[in-house]
C-alpha cells in the first residue's frame, strides 16, 4: 500500500500553517488534528457526532466538531468541511469525498498529487427560466 503525504499550507478563517497531509482514498471523509484546526479555523459543532470505523475493522472514531479548510495543492486551492478530531497520525487526512469532489487523482508510483487546474476555478452559473 502507497502513501502520499505532502507538507502543504492549509487556511482557515482564523489564520494558515503548513500542515502534514495524508491523502486517503481509503478514508470516507476528511479529517483535521483539533489542535492545528483550533489555531486555523473556527471549529462547529457539528448538527451530530459520526462514528467512523477505522481501517483495522475494529476501532471505531468519533467526531463531533467540522471546520471548513483551505489546502493549497500544486498551486490550486481547495476547500470542503473538514471533520475535527482529538487525535491522528497526520495533522490533516484528505478523504474519498474531497478527492472526488475536486477531481484529484493520485499517481502512487511517482507519489504525486494531480489536480487540474480548471477545477479550482469557482464559476456560477446562472440560468434564466423564461
Amino acid at each position: 500500500m502507497g502513501l502520499i503525504i505532502k507538507e502543504l499550507p492549509i487556511r482557515g478563517d482564523v489564520g494558515s500553517a503548513q500542515a502534514q497531509v495524508l491523502f486517503d482514498t481509503g478514508a470516507s471523509m476528511s479529517f483535521v488534528r483539533k489542535a492545528l484546526a483550533s489555531k486555523v479555523a473556527t471549529i462547529l459543532k457539528a448538527p451530530e457526532s459520526t462514528v467512523f470505523r477505522l481501517g483495522d475493522g475494529q476501532g471505531t472514531l468519533e467526531a463531533r466538531e467540522e471546520a471548513i479548510l483551505r489546502v493549497t495543492i500544486n498551486g490550486c486551492e481547495i476547500s470542503d468541511n473538514f471533520m475535527v478530531v482529538d487525535h491522528l497520525a497526520d495533522d490533516v487526512i484528505i478523504g474519498a469525498k474531497t478527492l472526488q469532489g475536486w477531481r484529484i487523482k493520485l499517481d502512487m508510483e511517482h507519489e504525486e498529487v494531480i489536480i487540474d487546474p480548471k477545477v479550482s476555478q469557482m464559476r456560477l452559473v446562472y440560468l434564466s427560466v423564461l
